[in-house]
């Protein structure tokens, strides 16, 4: 709670709070007894609270003690953070790959540079002896 609110008020906004909850539990309560799905769109008309009652702090909680995500903003965003962790995976595999490919490739290369020096050193010989 806000210090600088007069206590009045505070406690006015608490017991708001407390009544939210309350609704919300009652109307998911009665839902589940009546095999309803549980949905934001079925408690906002069972309880006749607007949506944005059920994206705030106190009603998450509720809703999320009973399995249910506090809302689709938080599911959307779940759901965006695993496709970007698996697309952050997927990169980094084949980044790796490039990196394994590009490790066997100049590894060939410098043997090849090997020979190649020891050819140039032969044919100098030669060219020294000849």
């Amino acid at each position: 709670m806000n210090d600088k609110l007069p206590q009045g008020l505070s406690e006015k906004q608490e017991l708001q709070r407390q009544q939210t909850i309350n609704k919300v539990l009652r109307a998911i309560d009665d839902l589940q007894s009546q095999g309803c799905k549980l949905s934001i769109k079925n408690l906002i008309d069972y309880t006749g609270l607007s949506r944005s009652t059920f994206s705030k702090p106190h009603v998450r909680k509720v809703l999320a003690k009973y399995g249910y995500p506090a809302s689709g903003y938080e599911a959307s965003t779940e759901i965006k953070a695993q496709a970007k962790k698996h697309g952050q995976s997927e990169k980094l595999r084949e980044t790796d790959k490039r990196i394994h490919t590009l490790t066997d490739e100049n590894k060939a290369l410098k043997e090849e540079c090997e020979l190649l020096r020891g050819r140039l050193f032969l044919l100098m010989q030669r060219q020294q002896n000849g």
